[in-house]
């Protein structure tokens, strides 16, 4: 397993203690901060699709408690804090698959909702004359977009300062054709624009999918990936951002498909996620491959059907449980569409989340899966906490801890920071846990 590493666990005002778990490297040390609020009652429970915002040196996400409403918590690389309460409230499907993005210290944006309540809230966040960080903050827009069927998907701020979004209808149409459409808001703020593209479909279900957005650092491109529900492909829209708005330039439906091999995309729902990355001058994209492994599957009184996993000899197991594992591709993409994969080491689930951020070197967090995963409360909400990063190759997984049972309904268990290890999970130990990857002296 290599050499340990210290993790040093700094709880707010209170307790430091500190954990040995194993390392590949000792040139890094993850400290975890847990995030309380005196001014909050019950459980903090962190809501969205699994990305901490951030600008200019300062992170920030949401969560919401059992009575206190939601909250927006920032943190800066000086040890200071800050819990702003939001203004308006929210409710299960305002937070179902939310993405936010500061566009600014003081410009946050959240774009969520399904079942005709698709909308972008802009807040502008306020700061007390001798504080960093903001307290307070304000309502500033409530823009709707689409009609029952529309589902919001990625949000990206751009370098100019702007912001897109995309969603897509979840509407089936003889053809298979998926609508999909793009708000943008300019550096400047103004009202949105929005667009609207058609993307030729064949077999399967089109009206489930699944986003990524990122820029490229070449050109400034801007690349919308998608993944439909029993596709074997990833699909691409390459736009470019222009002095009236955005531009498509081109859609290829089979970007990732067959014709790449063993890293075709799982056939079901895998998870996206891209992340730009000025070092190599790629995006770089990752999801569940084709490569999968069914572990366990049950009839309607929990009798073991088939599965790699075999029956259990000292747990009933549950009915109708299905588990699925697969290994994770992660592609880089130059401006012109050339592609490089890569393994990472080691199976997730077929469609849950896992974290992806770039720094000096690529951090994947995730929970692996294995045959002590019987039932389906194991499966959605329990299990170890991995994190490990590729520097010429990969590290040997820190075990950071087992998530908790109770989250928010529709969102990610992990969270994490796409460009500063930064690392977010709500742990079975009630409390919502903060990593941070930095390197040692």
């Amino acid at each position: 397993m290599g050499d340990n590493r210290i993790i040093a666990a700094f709880v707010t005002g209170l307790m430091i203690m500190s954990l040995v778990l194993p390392a590949a490297r000792a040139d890094y040390t993850v400290r975890n901060r847990v995030v309380t609020n005196p001014a909050a009652t019950g459980q903090l429970l962190p809501w969205g699709s699994g990305r901490i915002a951030s600008f200019g040196g300062v992170w920030a996400f949401l969560y919401r408690t059992g009575s206190s409403g939601d909250w927006l918590y920032t943190f800066d690389g000086f040890g200071n804090e800050s819990h702003v309460p939001l203004p308006d409230p929210f409710d299960l499907n305002d937070r179902a698959n939310a993405e936010y993005v500061l566009t600014s210290p003081t410009d946050l944006w959240i774009w969520s909702g399904v079942l005709g309540r698709a909308a972008l809230r802009h807040y502008r966040l306020l700061t007390p004359g001798n504080g960093r960080l903001p307290d307070r903050a304000v309502q500033v827009s409530i823009t709707t977009v689409g009609d029952y069927d529309t589902r919001p998907g990625a949000l990206l701020r751009l370098a100019s300062g702007g912001l897109v979004g995309v969603w897509h209808q979840f509407t089936l149409y003889p053809d298979h054709r998926l609508e999909t459409g793009f708000l943008y808001v300019s550096a400047q703020g103004n009202i949105p624009s929005y667009y609207k593209f058609q993307v030729p479909g064949k077999e399967g279900t089109p009206v489930a999918a699944r986003w990524a957005l990122a820029q490229h650092p070449t050109d400034g491109s801007i690349w919308a990936f998608f993944k439909r529900d029993s596709y074997h492909e990833i699909s691409a829209l390459h736009l470019t951002e222009t002095v009236n708005g955005i531009k498509l330039n081109w859609i290829k439906t089979d970007f990732i498909g067959r014709k790449d091999g063993m890293h075709e995309p799982e056939g079901e729902y895998p998870f996206l996620t891209a992340v730009a990355d000025s070092g190599s001058n790629t995006i770089v994209l990752a999801y569940q491959n084709s490569r999968y492994e069914i572990m366990y599957v049950t009839d309607g009184d929990g009798n073991f059907l088939n599965g790699s996993c075999g029956q259990s000899p000292s747990h009933r197991m549950e009915p109708y449980f299905f588990s699925k594992r697969s290994l994770v591709s992660i592609v880089r993409v130059t401006a012109d569409g050339r592609k490089t994969f890569q393994d990472f080491a080691g199976f997730v689930e077929r469609t849950q989340e896992f974290g992806l951020s770039i720094t000096d070197r690529l951090w994947v967090l995730y929970r692996p899966i294995d045959c002590a995963t019987m039932n389906y409360e194991m499966l959605q909400r329990q299990g170890e906490v991995m994190l490990r990063y590729h520097n010429g190759k990969w590290s040997e997984p820190l075990i950071l801890g087992n998530l908790g049972t109770e989250k928010d309904y529709y969102a990610a268990s992990l969270f994490s920071s796409p460009y500063q290890p930064h690392f977010l999970m709500r742990l079975d130990d009630g409390l919502l846990h903060l990593f941070e990857a930095k390197p040692n002296p």
